[in-house]
């Protein structure tokens, strides 16, 4: 197994040191080397500034009160929306594989990721705040590794294996 997958955690607290763009670039150029149905391609990526971070990150605690998602929002470096171009047919499996790809080369270069579905609580609110008219899908932070999660629990094979033939 790569150790990739097996040392990937969910980070939730970054370290405020800047990450380069060339980093980031690295990581979307490995978003988009991930397999499409029918090689649709159907991700669509907005880079973040400081000011519609913050907005998003004060928008999700008026709305839910102080929560470590916008606390993440708001001090991570670098916030990537990630969108579905359009409704094709296993778009949102494909754009799944496309984080993973994403996640996997932010733990390859050291730098740690959070993937944040939570952000689809306020679609609306962000669409309008990125210009972006395509379905938001989720969210990816982006920075350096303030912290070293220990791995959660896992099922093992025999639990997930229904059946073998």
């Amino acid at each position: 197994m790569l150790k990739e997958i097996q040392n990937r955690r969910s980070i939730r607290n970054y370290k405020s040191e800047n990450v380069s763009k060339e980093k980031i670039i690295d990581i979307l150029k490995s978003g988009i080397q991930a397999p499409s149905a029918k090689n649709n391609q159907p991700w669509r990526f907005v880079i973040v500034n400081e000011e519609i971070k913050n907005k998003i990150s004060n928008k999700m605690v008026e709305l839910y009160g102080p929560n470590k998602t916008a606390e993440v929002i708001k001090t991570v470096p670098y916030l990537i929306l990630i969108y579905n171009k359009d409704d094709g047919y296993f778009n949102h499996l494909s754009i799944g594989a496309c984080m993973e790809n994403m996640i996997l080369e932010a733990e390859s270069i050291g730098l740690g990721t959070l993937w944040i579905g939570y952000i689809k609580k306020i679609e609306d609110y962000v669409k309008e705040l990125a210009n972006v008219d395509y379905e938001l899908v989720s969210a990816l932070a982006i920075g350096n590794k303030n912290e070293n999660p220990v791995a959660r629990p896992r099922l093992n094979l025999e639990e997930v294996l229904i059946i073998e033939n």
